[in-house]
């Protein structure tokens, strides 16, 4: 059978006592104190919280929209006329030397033939401002027709084209120049040269354009 056994000495017996009123009321205006803290603490955090989420989102909407009108000035804009011509004649200079050295490749026997002796000049030669749109080898007779998009090119290709070793001993006796036109009647910054080791007929070997 358990009993309850007390150790406490008698001056040291724990004893209930009640808070008086004022004591109380102390004790809730404290808790409501700090409950009021905490709340304004709160408070206060989610209001600069709120703010910055509110910049964050219109600093978002400021860019979307910003992109979108970006993307509407690139769909709008127009192509550079002279970014184009560039594109263009890089484009003509890369299809000429890709047939060059189509044509040249495996030719080994026919080296010595006037046509393919021109033609290694040429490829030797290739300037991406001039391009060559036909040409007629026959004989001792040269002709040369093409386009050039910086007339400064064309003395230093010819001077190159002399050095090579089919061009050493040709001269050309014509030269002609002119420059083009575009649909609206304006010149379009590229001249067209025919150049003529004597008048031109319809012999001879001719590279399409």
């Amino acid at each position: 059978m358990r009993q309850r056994i007390n150790l406490y000495w008698p001056e040291f017996k724990p004893e209930f006592r009640w808070l008086n009123a004022g004591t109380m009321l102390v004790v809730w205006l404290l808790t409501l104190l700090i409950i009021v803290l905490v709340t304004m603490r709160l408070s206060t955090t989610v209001q600069k919280q709120s703010a910055v989420l509110n910049q964050a989102q219109e600093r978002t909407i400021q860019l979307d929209e910003d992109l979108a009108m970006a993307k509407s000035q690139l769909a709008e804009r127009k192509p550079s006329q002279a970014l184009s011509k560039e594109l263009e004649t890089l484009n003509l200079s890369v299809s000429q030397k890709t047939l060059l050295i189509e044509e040249l490749s495996g030719q080994e026997t026919r080296e010595q033939a006037p046509f393919y002796q021109a033609l290694n000049g040429f490829a030797d030669v290739a300037d991406a401002s001039l391009w060559l749109t036909r040409f007629v080898v026959h004989s001792e007779r040269l002709s040369l027709y093409g386009k050039v998009n910086d007339p400064g090119a064309l003395p230093a290709w010819l001077k190159r084209l002399g050095n090579a070793t089919y061009f050493e001993e040709k001269e050309f006796e014509v030269i002609k120049l002119s420059r083009d036109i575009n649909q609206d009647g304006n010149p379009n910054g590229v001249l067209s040269f025919e150049l003529l080791s004597e008048p031109a007929d319809q012999d001879g070997e001719v590279a399409p354009e």
